[in-house]
C-alpha cells in the first residue's frame, strides 16, 4: 500500500479553508480556460484561421488529452496525495498558459492548449475527493456547489480580464498575464493543505474494478449521459456567446467582458449554491431530488437560452442571459454529490475522471466544433448572425435530452446510493 502522508482532518474550520484554497484553484482552472474563448476574434485574425478550427482549439485540442490524461492523474490522486498532484497541476497549466502568448503559429497555440489540458486534468477529480472527504454526505452537495463558485468566479475574471486586457494590450498579453499568479497558488496549495485519513485499510480498486463497479451502477449510466448532454449546451454557450455577442451585436471586447462576467460570476454561482442547498435539503425527505433538480435546471434554461440568441435587442438579450445561466448552475452540485455518493471513497477522484472523460469530450470538444461546423455552413447565407441557429440548434437540443436523462437516473438514483454507501 503506499504511503499517503495523510493526517487526522483538524476540524471543521480548517475544513472550510479547504474548501476555500479549492474554490481558488477552481477558479484560477476556469479563468485559463474562459479568456481564450473571449479572445477568439483576436486569435482569428492574427491567424486567419475558420470558426470550425475556432471551435477544434477550444474544444477537441483541449478537451481530448484533458480528458483521457485525467483518468492516470486521478489514479495517482486516489493511491496517493491529491495535494500535491492539485498542486503540481496548478503549476503546470499556469506557466503554459503563460507561454501561450509567445506561440508564433496556430499549430503552436494548439499544442500549447493542449499542455495546460494535461495541468487542469490535475484540478477537478482530486479536489471533489478531498472535498468528500472533508465534509459529510448530508453536507456534500453543499460544499460541492461551493467548490463550482470557483466555476463560475472563473468564468467571469476570465471575462473580466481577458475583456479588458485583450482590448487594451491584446490576446498575447493577456495569456502571459493570466498564466504566472497561478504558481503562487500552486504553492499555497502544497504548503497549506493537509491530506485527510481515508480507508487506510481498503486497497486502491485497478481502473478496470472501478469501472466493473460503476458499470454496475445504473443511476450513474445515467447521469454519464444527462452530463454530457448537459455539456453540450454548457460549453456551446460559455465558448460561443462572446464571439456571438461581439459579431452580432457589436460589442466591444471590454463590453463583453464586464456583460457576461458578472452575469456569470454573480448569478451563475448564486445558481450552484441554490442548486446545492436545495438539494441536500429536499433529499433528506426523497434523493431523487437530486437528479429531479439537475432536470428542472436543464429544461428551464432552454427558453432563456433561446431568447438571448433571437431577440435583437442587447439589453433584453443579456436580461435574458441571466435566469439562463442562473439555471446553469443549479445542477452541479446535486450532480457532482451524486456522483461522489455512488463511488467508494479509494475510487471517488478516478469516478470523476472517468466521467469528466465522457462528458467533457462529448460536450466541451465537441459541442464547440459542432457549433464552429455550423456557423461555417450558415454563414453563406446569413454572415455574422450565422451564430445564432448554430447555438440554437447545439444548446437548446443538449439542454432538453439532458432533462430526460436526469429523470431516467431518478428511477435507480435511491436504491444504488443505499447500495454504494452499505459496502463502502
Amino acid at each position: 500500500m503506499p504511503s499517503t502522508g495523510s493526517t487526522a482532518p483538524r476540524g471543521p474550520h480548517y475544513a472550510n479553508y479547504v474548501l476555500a484554497v479549492l474554490v481558488a484553484v477552481n477558479l484560477f482552472n476556469f479563468v485559463d480556460r474562459q479568456i481564450v474563448a473571449v479572445l477568439l476574434q483576436q486569435i482569428k485574425e492574427d491567424f486567419v484561421v475558420s470558426d470550425a478550427s475556432l471551435g477544434l482549439l477550444t474544444g477537441l485540442a483541449f478537451v481530448l488529452v484533458h480528458s483521457l490524461i485525467g483518468v492516470p492523474i486521478a489514479r495517482l490522486a486516489d493511491r496517493g496525495s491529491r495535494r500535491t498532484v492539485i498542486a503540481v497541476g496548478v503549476a503546470v497549466w499556469s506557466a503554459l498558459t503563460a507561454l501561450s502568448g509567445a506561440a508564433q503559429s496556430f499549430v503552436q497555440l494548439a499544442a500549447l492548449r493542449v499542455g495546460v489540458g494535461i495541468g487542469e486534468a490535475a484540478g477537478t477529480p482530486p479536489s471533489h475527493s478531498l472535498v468528500s472527504d472533508y465534509f459529510p454526505p448530508e453536507r456534500r452537495a453543499r460544499a460541492l456547489s461551493i467548490l463550482a463558485i470557483g466555476l463560475y468566479a472563473g468564468i467571469m475574471f476570465g471575462y473580466l480580464v481577458a475583456g479588458w486586457l485583450g482590448q487594451t494590450l491584446g490576446w498575447r498579453a493577456t495569456m502571459t498575464a493570466v498564466g504566472l499568479p497561478g504558481l503562487a497558488l500552486a504553492a499555497l496549495v502544497w504548503g497549506t493543505i493537509d491530506e485527510p485519513r481515508r480507508g487506510a485499510d481498503e486497497a486502491v480498486p485497478a481502473v478496470r474494478e472501478v469501472i466493473a463497479y460503476l458499470l454496475t451502477r445504473r443511476a450513474y449510466l445515467a447521469l454519464l449521459v444527462a452530463a454530457s448532454f448537459h455539456a453540450c449546451a454548457g460549453y456551446a454557450m460559455a465558448h460561443w456567446s462572446p464571439t456571438f455577442l461581439v459579431r452580432v451585436h457589436g460589442f466591444s471586447y471590454a463590453q463583453v467582458g464586464v456583460a457576461l462576467g458578472l452575469l456569470t460570476g454573480g448569478v451563475g454561482a448564486a445558481g450552484a449554491i441554490a442548486g446545492g442547498r436545495l438539494s441536500d435539503r429536499l433529499a433528506l425527505r426523497d434523493r431523487r431530488w437530486y437528479p429531479w433538480t439537475a432536470a428542472i435546471a436543464a429544461w428551464a434554461g432552454i427558453p432563456f437560452a433561446a431568447l438571448f440568441l433571437t431577440i435583437g435587442s442587447a439589453p433584453l438579450a443579456l436580461a435574458c442571459f441571466a435566469p439562463h445561466i442562473f439555471f446553469s448552475g443549479l445542477y452541479t452540485g446535486p450532480l457532482y454529490a451524486m456522483n461522489q455518493g455512488l463511488a467508494k471513497p479509494r475510487m471517488r477522484a478516478t469516478a470523476v475522471a472517468l466521467h469528466l472523460l465522457v462528458v467533457s469530450i462529448i460536450g466541451g470538444g465537441l459541442a464547440p466544433w459542432w457549433v464552429g461546423h455550423l456557423s461555417d455552413a450558415f454563414a453563406a447565407e446569413q454572415g455574422a448572425e450565422a451564430l445564432r441557429p448554430a447555438l440554437l440548434i447545439v444548446a437548446c437540443a443538449s439542454g432538453a435530452l439532458a432533462g430526460v436523462f436526469y429523470l431516467v437516473a431518478s428511477v435507480w438514483v435511491r436504491d444504488d446510493l443505499s447500495s454504494a454507501e452499505a459496502i463502502s
